[in-house]
């Protein structure tokens, strides 16, 4: 459709000398757009939008711009002679824009104040879209009056003054703008003339004294249809100019002074939730996105399928808004979807814009008899019209903002993104064109056009280049509009850590409750954030990765609080548009997340805890182990013991020189599992174990924290590479011997990923043994199958674990948000100081290949 548009603008627009005139709505719509969203921006204080132009501290309102732009180009325009040309559309635009710029400050000229963003402001935008209205009414062919001709007759002069009159009537039945339209259209004008008059009108004060029914009639009227049409106006405006301050309520009188009394707590006002009716209509938009983004996956793939799309949507038929054929359209539609379930402001605004702009092409379409004669185009435009009206009454339901910095890095994003490929492109176009190259300028503006255009809609005579150019510019100036609108709309980042103070209340709450849960103590990382129950009393630790609010382990604290506790964090999340998740959970844990937050469990693996009062190195279960120990032993090597409150600073750091040179790569693994820190003065209740051979020197080093007060969960292991295999092992097998010597009866070890499929079973299936053959094949680079092993050698208890999570579609983002966060994958990223508030230089961050526990090496491994 898009080309008989182009015709039908240069036909009817072009052709016909209307040019200037529509370049001047153009201009003064955008200022208008430009102005309010710069002064909404402003107001908001948003710190990297330039502000207000005030040289040497005075304000200049933009007014001014706009007077001196409409001067400029009203004189350029009258001393122009002859044909003006190029000029005149460039001065038509460029008065639209200063009257643009005057119109937003209408207000102020009128009240001779700047009431801007009060209720008086709001003449202003009566103001712009009456200019508005009857522009686009001049552009359609309407003239004022009835038609005006250059040398009127008596009755041409006539029917103008019956139309003044039924106008004038109109105003003063309180009809204001279909007054005022009706100069233009003077149907308006009759209806308001003959219909009844508003009750505060000056004509209801004059003539409806005396008749009390009519008055009566007038005010039910006004009370059934007025007020609900002013209230759409209100809404209307608020969107797109801004809602007004409140008014300020009258001063009251001076009154004698009560009694102090003393100050209340003001406890934030809870927020209403949204209407039932605008949770329908934004579920209404969200499935007509669905299906649009199906539609078009069906015409990519399905080839008759999409002959009929395109035959639907060439020459005088259009489709509903977002429904072609192509991957492109359905990642953008999918895209959307998947956002405005997420309830993001930014998905809803540019959904919002773009069915707009499809509803304002489609009833631009329609006013041609060659559009308006197919049903099919009724039928669209019916649907584009109805998602308008979804997506505008289901305006509450969006709440959720994204973060402070998405739109400056979008803009950066597309303005360089759009640089970069139309240099590209223009080398191309150059190197790629038959015959002679043509030059940079006309290039560069071939490829803009493909950027931004399908290939075949706008046509550029004078440039030929093979097709599989045209499509590989289509191609990259869509991944850029996709890239950019991913950046747009992607959720906030949690920049909330731990503080002084929430450590505080952990670490209470561990030593209260601290024995419920083996990972208890990583709560404790302070690249966490802390939700906690309003009594205070349990506390849920997560942290934001990829647009995940990734929780670890159980809730900490009272079980009774944990409820609480799990509300907050969900509600946190849905109010950022994170995606719910939990790693790590236990049974106890697993339940109240999905009681409380409706979360499903899917079993992950099994945690390897040992009854250190029960582990003895005799036995033939145990052979393999113990044969490493004696040698390890007959080897020289010693294994000693100390919490890291008696390890003396000095040498401490000298044993955190050694585990980060032991750190295999810059990769830190570790998240669930694992503290993030080794030598910190506050963590001294932890156990060091520090292997050493027969010179002295430490060759391995084991920290272990608290479990309750009776047990120790394994945080870290590092080793020497070049000693001797089996002293992590033999390490281990220590600290389970002498460990009531520090009063612990219990030891959690690692955690083994998909334990069950590792285990020797009889008479296993295919499936299990194709399941257990990818396993062992992913084992090459995470040792997933040696980490079982080598904790079964210590014949500990298994306890399960849990991922639990919100809808099924979610699960890869949540795999990928853990994979992050435990370090298997990585962003490429520049090196950068150290963040606050983080690890002070020096300090073992974690676990590393081969060398750290916690699911993520073996023991001994490498």
């Amino acid at each position: 459709m898009w080309q008989p548009l182009i015709d039908a603008y240069r036909d009817r627009i072009v052709d016909t000398g209307r040019e200037p005139l529509f370049l001047l709505l153009l201009g003064l719509v955008l200022s208008f757009l430009f102005i309010r969203l710069s002064t909404r921006m402003i107001r908001a204080r948003v710190r990297w939008w330039p502000g207000n132009v005030t040289p040497g501290g005075l304000h200049i309102h933009h007014v001014v711009f706009g007077q001196a732009l409409l001067l400029l180009c009203g004189v350029a325009g009258f001393a122009l002679r002859g044909d003006g040309g190029a000029w005149w559309n460039l001065l038509g635009f460029g008065f639209g824009v200063g009257a643009g710029l005057v119109l937003d400050e209408f207000a102020l000229v009128l009240h001779l104040k700047d009431v801007y963003w009060s209720t008086q402001g709001r003449a202003s935008v009566d103001a712009v879209v009456f200019a508005v209205a009857v522009i686009g009414l001049l552009l359609i062919g309407e003239l004022p009056l009835g038609g005006f001709v250059r040398n009127p007759d008596g009755p041409t002069l006539a029917g103008a003054a019956v139309l003044l009159a039924l106008v004038v009537v109109s105003l003063l039945k309180g009809k204001t703008w279909t007054g005022l339209l009706g100069i233009m259209l003077w149907p308006l004008a009759l209806v308001g003339a003959v219909r009844l008059a508003r009750p505060a009108s000056p004509w209801a004060r004059w003539r409806y004294r005396s008749r009390p029914r009519r008055l009566t009639r007038a005010e039910r009227r006004e009370e059934r249809f007025h007020r609900r049409l002013v209230a759409v106006k209100t809404a209307a405006y608020d969107l797109v100019a801004g809602a007004p301050d409140a008014d300020p309520e009258p001063e009251p009188g001076p009154a004698p002074e009560p009694a102090p009394a003393p100050a209340a707590p003001v406890e934030p006002r809870p927020e209403r939730p949204p209407a039932p009716w605008r949770l329908r209509c934004a579920a209404l938009a969200q499935w007509y996105l669905r299906i649009a983004t199906l539609l078009n996956l069906l015409g990519a793939v399905v080839a008759p399928f999409r002959a009929q799309v395109e035959r639907a949507d060439r020459g005088e038929y259009f489709t509903p808004v977002l429904v072609t054929s192509g991957f492109t359209t359905a990642l953008l539609t999918g895209l959307l979807a998947v956002m405005l379930r997420r309830r993001k402001r930014a998905a809803w605004i540019a959904a919002l814009a773009l069915t707009a702009l499809h509803a304002a092409l489609y009833v631009l379409a329609l006013a041609f008899p060659e559009y308006r004669a197919h049903p099919f185009n009724w039928v669209s435009a019916a649907l584009t019209l109805a998602l308008l009206l979804a997506l505008l009454a289901a305006r509450p339901v969006f709440r959720v903002r994204g973060g402070r910095g998405n739109p400056p890095l979008a803009a950066a994003v597309l303005l360089f993104g759009g640089a970069l490929l139309t240099g590209a492109g223009a080398l191309a176009v150059r190197l790629r064109h038959t015959g002679g190259a043509p030059g940079w300028g006309e290039a560069a503006r071939y490829a803009v056009l493909r950027l931004a255009t399908v290939s075949g809609t706008v046509e550029v005579d004078g440039v030929d280049v093979p097709g599989w150019l045209d499509l590989g510019l289509n191609l990259l100036g869509t991944a850029l509009l996709l890239l950019t609108l991913r950046i747009l709309l992607r959720s906030p980042h949690g920049t909330d850590r731990q503080g002084p103070e929430d450590e505080r209340a952990l670490r209470v709450l561990l030593a209260r409750h601290g024995g419920r849960d083996s990972l208890g103590y990583f709560v404790l990382r302070r690249d966490k954030s802390v939700c906690f129950s309003p009594s205070g009393k349990a506390a849920v630790a997560y942290r934001v990765v990829n647009g995940v609010a990734l929780a670890s382990g159980d809730p900490v604290g009272d079980p009774e609080a944990w409820p609480q506790a799990i509300e907050e964090w969900h509600r946190l999340a849905r109010a950022h548009a994170w995606v719910p998740a939990v790693t790590g959970a236990g049974e106890r844990g697993g339940t109240a997340y999905a009681r409380t937050a409706g979360l499903r469990a899917l079993h992950l693996g099994d945690e390897a805890v040992v009854d250190a009062a029960g582990f003895t190195l005799e036995g033939r279960e145990v052979r393999g182990l113990r044969q490493t120990c004696r040698r390890v032993e007959r080897a020289g090597y010693t294994v000693l013991l100390r919490r890291h409150r008696d390890v003396p600073p000095g040498e401490f750091a000298d044993l955190v020189r050694l585990a980060d040179a032991w750190r295999h790569g810059r990769t830190e693994r570790g998240f669930s599992m694992a503290l993030g820190r080794l030598g910190d003065p506050a963590d001294g209740d932890c156990l060091l174990a520090e292997c050493r051979d027969g010179a002295g020197r430490t060759a391995a080093l084991l920290s272990f924290v608290p479990w309750g007060a009776d047990g120790l969960s394994l945080d870290l292991m590092r080793r020497d590479r070049e000693s001797d295999n089996g002293l992590v092992e033999y390490t281990v097998a220590a600290v389970l011997g002498r460990a009531a010597e520090f009063g612990a009866v219990r030891v959690s070890l690692n955690f083994a990923m998909f334990r069950e499929a590792f285990e020797p079973r009889l008479g296993a299936g295919p499936v299990l043994r194709l399941w257990r053959g990818v396993l062992r094949f992913l084992s090459r680079w995470w040792q997933l199958e040696s980490l079982y092993r080598a904790n079964a050698r210590y014949r500990p208890g298994w306890e399960p674990r849990y991922v639990l999570y919100e809808k099924a579609s979610e699960l890869p983002a949540i795999g990928l948000a853990n994979a992050l966060a435990e370090g298997f994958l990585t962003r490429p990223r520049l090196r950068r100081g150290r963040a606050a508030g983080g690890p002070p230089p020096g300090a073992s961050l974690g676990a590393s290949p081969g060398q750290n526990a916690r699911g993520a090496a073996a023991p001994g491994g490498g």
